[in-house]
């Protein structure tokens, strides 16, 4: 797992490295500047050119811009061609971008006004223009000159394509580095240089779109620069089967787990067989489906692999559910029950009398968000070692809330981690980019793997399948949501990958998830 930061966690690292640990900022500029320069060399170098390049550098009056003159003056003696621009008030300039800015002019980097750049200079002047006008601590949208620095880099890569490299330092400049929204108008780059740790507007959208690659430089900022705090968000890149445990060489069908599937009614069949199927491919010894009787031949056409256990619309279930119940180790509830007939009755007897964990998804979580009664049963509901994983899409979540929609986008770094204390559970907020957070953990999981195929009928009841089979006494049911929606979002990449977006279904990511644990 790695940490994503906030403006705020950050401005504290760097001020805890440099005060308290000694490493003066002038030096972290430095080391910043290299990492820059190293990055634009070895772009050059890739492309084969023997010639000269030019440079543009535009720089902001804070240490952002210092981080960019400095990145040129090394640059400048790397033999390129590099023309500083300020973008802002002289007047306002930080000691250190003075410093630079002296330095450059020591080595003979030469310097221009923007006006001068905007109205006198053509596209194929530059080849790389470094953006150094805005870091992380911008809360405002872009104005006057840097906002038509931007425009004028746009207009600079729409006649350049490719071959114009739009450096970002930190984060691309109009990039809001808390929650990736645009502000105004934004560099969109094709690489962000950003050091030691990912900042929130690199992962959530539009921000991930707008920093083209990301690459992380290790400056010397560590983790120890956050003293007696940790920083409030992880994510992770890596492989899948690095969030799992090792599986027993000894096992059995058994003890890998007997995943009771408590889905579909009497309309929907899909719901149930998407989930159990899931379940199956990630690893569940044995799937046992609970469903309306006028789904039976569905599921033993498509899923013969399941044991199945039907009702009828107009006879009690407690006695059979209760059977399943005790046959199973861990559950998944509410794929496709529908809000009417059967589908309260279900949820009432699982989390009044199921005493193993569960996972709770689409339909269930509707009921609950309407009903009193089932949300205080929700509530209650982890207790001697139970773990109870939610799993609401956006609309679900902002009626288990009582909250908007909109209002649920704007603080989905907030609200995730407080309706997850307030049901002691852990809350998946299903999203482009979703929310994993967990009552009893201090840091929320951003989930990076996914693509916009994904949003495709019954993609969520494949998630609930995948979470069900990993819901073991291994892992915390945090540990299974960060698992689960991080394998299900690289089932979509790779079932992307192979048909293209527009061509995902449900049925697809199931039989890709073989592919990503293989």
């Amino acid at each position: 797992m790695r940490f994503a930061v906030t403006s705020q966690e950050m401005k504290i690292c760097d001020r805890n490295t440099a005060e308290y640990f000694g490493i003066g900022t002038a030096v972290l500029m430095e080391r910043a500047s290299l990492a820059i320069a190293d990055e634009i060399i070895k772009w050059k170098e890739s492309r084969g050119a023997d010639r000269q390049y030019s440079v543009l550098v535009l720089a902001g009056v804070g240490n952002n811009g210092g981080d960019g003159v400095c990145a040129g003056r090394i640059l400048a003696q790397k033999n390129f061609n590099v023309t500083n621009c300020v973008i802002g008030n002289m007047t306002k300039c930080s000691d250190l971008m003075l410093k630079q800015l002296s330095i450059a002019g020591n080595y003979a980097v030469p310097s221009d006004t923007f006006s001068n750049i905007r109205d006198n200079k053509r596209p194929s002047d530059f080849d790389i223009i470094i953006d150094a006008m805005f870091g992380i601590g911008l809360s405002r949208p872009l104005t006057g000159d840097s906002l038509e620095a931007v425009s004028f880099i746009e207009k600079c890569k729409k006649e350049r394509g490719s071959d114009l490299l739009v450096i970002s330092v930190d984060i691309p400049s109009g990039i809001n580095a808390d929650n990736g929204q645009v502000m105004g108008n934004a560099v969109k780059a094709d690489k962000t240089v950003t050091f030691n740790f990912t900042k929130l507007g690199h992962l959530f959208y539009p921000g991930c779109e707008y920093s083209g690659e990301v690459i992380i430089r290790d400056v010397g900022i560590t983790i120890a620069g956050f003293l007696d705090r940790t920083p409030g968000f992880i994510w992770y890149d890596g492989e899948p089967a690095g969030l799992l445990p090792e599986r027993k060489k000894d096992g059995n069908k058994g003890t890998n787990g007997k995943v009771l599937i408590v889905a579909g009614s009497k309309d929907i069949s899909g719901a149930c067989i998407l989930s159990a199927s899931a379940a199956l491919r990630t690893g569940a010894g044995m799937v046992r489906i609970f469903t309306a009787s006028e789904n039976a031949e569905a599921v033993k056409t498509l899923l013969p692999e399941a044991l199945l256990d039907v009702y009828e619309d107009f006879e009690p279930i407690e006695d059979k559910l209760g059977a399943a119940c005790k046959w199973s180790t861990q559950a998944v509830l509410g794929p496709g029950i529908g809000t009417l007939g059967k589908g309260r009755e279900l949820v009432s007897n699982m989390l009044r009398d199921y005493d193993k964990s569960l996972v709770v998804d689409a339909d269930a979580l509707n009921l609950i968000a309407e009903d009193s009664e089932l949300m205080e049963l929700a509530g209650n509901y982890c207790t001697d070692g139970k773990k109870m994983i939610l799993t609401p899409h956006l609309g679900e979540f902002a009626r288990l809330f009582n909250c908007s929609v909109k209002e649920c986008k704007e603080h989905i770094t907030q609200y995730p981690a407080e309706l997850a204390k307030r049901m002691h559970a852990t809350v998946i907020c299903k999203d482009a980019r979703s929310i994993v957070a967990d009552g009893n953990e201090k840091r929320s999981y951003i989930n990076v793997s996914g693509n916009d195929g994904m949003a495709t009928a019954g993609s969520g009841d494949v998630l609930s399948g995948v979470l069900g089979a990993l819901l073991n006494d291994e892992m915390t049911g945090f540990e299974v949501a960060c698992a689960g929606v991080y394998i299900h979002g690289r089932a979509g990449d790779a079932a992307a990958e192979k048909l293209g977006k527009y061509a995902v279904a449900a049925t697809d990511i199931v039989e890709a998830i073989s592919k990503v644990l293989h």
